[in-house]
């Protein structure tokens, strides 16, 4: 009976040890759980910090965060200080490995060439990026990048599956290539044409699209506008041919209702990331429905 015993602890032992043996990747956003998710598949473990609708700048850090980031073998956020206001407490509980200049620690914006980088570093003028634009995930080749930079860290972190990760990659890199194509070719007929945005977080989709940005409903990033200022969008507004107005889901409404009001001109409520629209399931979808709410 004892033998049996033993050997049913020994077996739910190795069990337990098996599962966790899986790295576990913590996310910030939900494009990073996806394209980890893309590179590891069945051989890792992989969640978000935040969900599509929930605006990246600003979270609660709920002990569920805590518990989960204990457990992190890989990190992978967008940074460029999109997360300052609550990922350095929750890195406080996470592993050594995790920490910054570690292995499994990746800040996509510091793999990248940011744009809108600002040339004058001033807390009045709002929530100030220094190190430029961090919503590096709607531009296709940093997508393709950080897919490689993933792959990368987790064959150091689990050599046992690395021909596993190579294999996914490539796959990947062939179907983001196609789509890219596809992408591309629709740009032709967007490009040129101008769109007024509420908060900059499509600046890289946008200028991958050729679509110029004629001004922000925000006066000054993160903070709510002026009536002065939304005059002067709608002035502009009837100055200029604009294809529409642009919001993510997690955008307050109210501004660029009223700005189409006045204006006539169309709102587009773009995904912004996975999940963000219901039929935003992955990371393809989210550059294809974009594009289509653009185009039509």
């Amino acid at each position: 009976m004892f033998k049996w015993l033993s050997t049913i602890i020994s077996l739910c032992f190795f069990s337990f040890n098996t599962a966790q043996a899986k790295p576990f990747v913590f996310a910030c956003e939900p494009e990073w759980q996806a394209l980890a998710q893309e590179i590891g598949r069945d051989q890792i473990k992989a969640v978000s910090a935040t969900h599509g609708r929930q605006d990246p700048h600003f979270i609660r850090v709920k002990p569920s965060l805590m518990s989960r980031i204990k457990r992190a073998d890989l990190l992978i956020c967008s940074g460029a200080d999109l997360e300052v206001g609550w990922l350095p407490l929750l890195l406080r509980n996470g592993t050594k490995t995790i920490q910054a200049g570690q292995l499994g620690h990746i800040l996509v914006s510091d793999y990248v060439t940011n744009i809108e980088i600002p040339q004058i570093l001033d807390r009045s003028l709002g929530d100030i990026h220094p190190e430029g634009n961090p919503h590096v995930h709607l531009d296709p080749k940093i997508i393709l990048k950080t897919a490689a930079i993933i792959n990368e860290r987790l064959a150091l972190i689990d050599p046992d599956h690395k021909e596993n990760y190579a294999a996914n990659l490539k796959e990947f890199e062939t179907k983001w290539l196609t789509a890219t194509e596809r992408w591309e070719s629709a740009r032709k007929s967007l490009a040129g044409k101008s769109v007024v945005v509420q908060h900059k977080s499509f600046s890289y989709l946008l200028q991958f699209l050729g679509i110029n940005v004629l001004t922000s409903i925000e006066e000054k990033p993160g903070i709510p506008p002026s009536a002065r200022h939304l005059a002067k969008v709608v002035s502009t507004i009837k100055q200029n041919s604009t294809l529409a107005i642009i919001r993510s889901p997690f955008d307050t409404e109210a501004p660029s209702d009223w700005v189409a009001e006045k204006t006539g001109v169309r709102i587009i409520t773009l995904p912004y990331t996975v999940g963000g629209l219901p039929e935003t399931t992955d990371l393809y979808k989210v550059y294809d429905q974009s594009i289509e709410l653009l185009s039509n």
